[in-house]
């Protein structure tokens, strides 16, 4: 029997639940940046750490499965998503353009993977450029509510550009997958 409860499972699943306080501390906020909230900075912190915490957990502890590769990536998308749509100060200061990237860019990395790793003798998984995107991502939404321009600009196009590196090599991955194991099949 697979376990649920390992250490990198329950890392991925507290991550998810850190958009709570993330998005009740963003909303909270007057807007001025010396009255941000020490815990709002406190949680945003900590998903970002416990991305990286729960690939360490798996890997160090050899609890990698094919529901903590499932885990990880929503967990990530429950907190991007969760504070993009719903923490004010965040869905204010980024232009709609790159919320449909992040959208557009999401739903296809998931949907084709899940499509083609349901068929296939191998799961789904994150790689190197898309934990970075993600993690650029993150910065990118905090610069934006500082408004700390031209800095914010230039990450949000360095965002874009990693996120797409990203993106081309999930397809090339699921690609592959597509051409190995399930056309075979």
């Amino acid at each position: 029997m697979m376990k649920f409860f390992t250490a990198a499972n329950t890392t991925s699943v507290a991550r998810a639940l850190m958009v709570f306080p993330i998005v009740y501390l963003l909303n909270a906020w007057d807007g001025k940046l010396v009255n941000f909230p020490i815990w709002a900075a406190f949680w945003i912190s900590m998903a970002i750490f416990s991305d990286y915490l729960d690939g360490w957990f798996a890997r160090s502890y050899h609890e990698v499965s094919r529901l903590g590769k499932f885990l990880d990536p929503v967990a990530d998308k429950i907190v991007i998503f969760g504070v993009l749509f719903f923490a004010k100060p965040v869905s204010q200061a980024i232009p709609n353009w790159f919320v449909a990237f992040i959208i557009l860019r999401e739903l296809f990395i998931f949907g084709l993977g899940y499509l083609v790793s349901k068929d296939s003798k191998r799961e789904m998984q994150a790689n190197r450029t898309g934990k970075w995107s993600i993690f650029l991502t993150s910065i990118t939404f905090i610069l934006m509510i500082f408004k700390l321009n031209p800095w914010a600009d230039y990450l949000l196009y360095i965002t874009v550009a990693v996120g797409s590196v990203s993106f081309l090599l999930y397809m090339k991955y699921y690609y592959h997958l597509y051409q190995v194991d399930v056309k075979r099949n």
